[in-house]
């Protein structure tokens, strides 16, 4: 561990250094939505309207050299009943040369491929604002964390590696100022890894890998927190088709006797099948499904389901989608059902 922070640590000072020399261009992306959304089955249920505005800051620029950097920094919107403040969030300096790509990540740089298998038509549905209670694998995203990705078009069969170190399960997105960020007591470091290849066109595997250590506070832990997932997708013609596995082990702490209720792993299955129609519109189905397992056999547990049908056509720049959700045992509780009709329209700018 200590020898790839040093690495990458190295790579960042070798590299990074002369970046403010040069200026780049300043770009503003993102989306404009509005939803409608009515949910029954839980007594938060109702019909609700949402604009979302969030946006992202860009920039952008060559070196002398050859190599290019890119900054973003994504806006979003408090959700409070006031409208709330504009949170800076979703960061991320990098610099791509003939060596790879560096980077520093805020609260972005995701690497865990569970959601890979996404084929619909809206949206990967148990990503979205409902709270289904479906535990993914951790991600590297979570965390301030700097990367080093292979070169694209290096290896064979598309192959491109990545890893990803977080130094303190800190989650505050500090200036390049401030020193001493406060570290988490319960979170230490996580280190995480990525491969994909694309063996023949249309077809995408991909596998990740993390491992996430105790904060300074946990010591002995029964079982350490790791976690993993592989997906594979495959276009052909009017035809997408993406199934994904993971498996989530969280940290078991040491303890004379651990309760019964305690979860030992968490397994998830997905697929999604998507169709367009034509090049407008695209419709699309998916199920996932997630296992709780206990320490103890005899504990029962139930699965939390999750089906969705979309439906999403497109006109330039706008996008209107419906998505019909069905969510089955919300929070592995038993017999707790949800469903959701989710209208959306979005604007790209």
């Amino acid at each position: 561990m200590k020898k790839i922070t040093k690495i990458l640590i190295s790579l960042f000072a070798s590299t990074m250094i002369s970046l403010s020399a040069f200026a780049g261009e300043l770009t503003v992306t993102g989306t404009a939505k509005a939803t409608y959304n009515t949910v029954s089955g839980t007594a938060n249920g109702d019909n609700t309207l949402g604009v979302v505005n969030e946006f992202t800051i860009g920039a952008a620029g060559e070196l002398e050299n050859g190599w290019t950097w890119t900054y973003a920094l994504n806006m979003d919107p408090e959700d409070t009943a006031a409208g709330g403040a504009t949170l800076n969030d979703d960061s991320a300096l990098t610099l791509s040369t003939n060596f790879g790509t560096v980077a520093v990540y805020g609260s972005n740089g995701g690497l865990n491929v569970s959601g890979s298998f996404n084929a619909n038509a809206y949206a990967w549905i148990t990503d979205t604002g409902f709270g289904e209670g479906k535990v993914e694998p951790n991600n590297i995203s979570d965390y301030m964390n700097m990367q080093y990705h292979t070169p694209a078009g290096l290896l064979p069969l598309g192959i491109q590696a990545k890893i990803a170190y977080a130094p303190s399960g800190s989650t505050n997105v500090k200036s390049g100022n401030a020193s001493n960020t406060a570290a988490s007591a319960t979170i230490g470091n996580m280190t995480m890894y990525q491969v994909s290849l694309a063996p023949i066109d249309g077809l995408s595997v991909s596998a990740s890998y993390g491992t996430l250590d105790a904060g300074n506070g946990v010591t002995n832990n029964e079982q350490n927190d790791e976690s993993g997932a592989v997906a594979i997708k495959y276009a052909t013609g009017p035809v997408t088709i993406g199934v994904s596995r993971s498996l989530d082990a969280p940290a078991i702490a040491h303890a004379a006797a651990v309760p019964a209720t305690t979860v030992e792993y968490i397994e998830n299955t997905n697929y999604s099948i998507g169709f367009a129609v034509n090049e407008n519109l695209s419709v699309s189905y998916s199920n996932e499904s997630s296992e709780r397992n206990f320490v103890t056999a005899s504990t029962v547990g139930f699965d939390q389901d999750t089906q969705s049908f979309q439906a999403a056509y497109t006109m330039g720049g706008m996008t209107i989608a419906l998505a019909r959700t069905d969510y089955d045992n919300v929070g592995y509780a038993n017999n707790k059902d949800v469903s959701e009709t989710m209208l959306a329209v979005t604007m790209a700018f």
